[in-house]
């Protein structure tokens, strides 16, 4: 193939690859098992007769139903997450260790983080969200250190040299 038409297929796959926004994540219904289709199908009748907003005691009745629902969800989107990073990083099985281990010790800090938030008072909280909003922090991040870096593995080679010394 000539290199100018191959340039032009290539501007002409890349115009069609070009990401749209969106804010909403989908996943194809056929891809659960059935028992999930089935609880999915509860929860859909329940908003058909309810609509969006069910009464409480509705919403009592059925918690277990509505939590179960989006354990299956939130499970399938960060299998398919953990899925798209380890294919994005090849066959290393290394890095995809490293990838796992990071992943599942942020939920783990996230869960820890989360438990403490859910104890502060409303006062608190208030205040925190005042002082955030006023520091135009609300849609900034930033990279909290985890500790874990060179500075413990110096520690891990002097006490192994240490202990070959004694």
């Amino acid at each position: 193939m000539k290199p100018w038409l191959l340039e032009r297929k290539m501007r002409a796959l890349s115009e069609k690859l070009k990401p749209v926004q969106s804010d909403i994540v989908t996943l194809d219904f056929d891809t659960f098992t059935e028992p999930e289709k089935q609880l999915f199908r509860k929860i859909w009748d329940i908003q058909n007769e309810y609509g969006l907003s069910p009464p409480d005691d509705v919403l009592e009745a059925n918690k277990e139903l509505i939590f179960k629902a989006l354990e299956v969800y939130s499970w399938r989107v960060t299998q398919l997450f953990i899925s798209v990073m380890e294919g994005s990083l090849g066959d290393d099985e290394i890095e995809a260790w490293y990838f796992k281990l990071h992943f599942y010790n942020f939920f783990e800090d996230l869960k820890e983080c989360l438990t403490n938030v859910r104890r502060w008072s409303g006062k608190d909280r208030e205040e925190f969200l005042k002082d955030m909003k006023e520091h135009d922090m609300m849609n900034k991040v930033f990279r909290i250190p985890s500790r874990i870096n060179e500075h413990n593995t110096r520690k891990t080679k002097n006490k192994k040299k240490a202990k070959v010394n004694d």
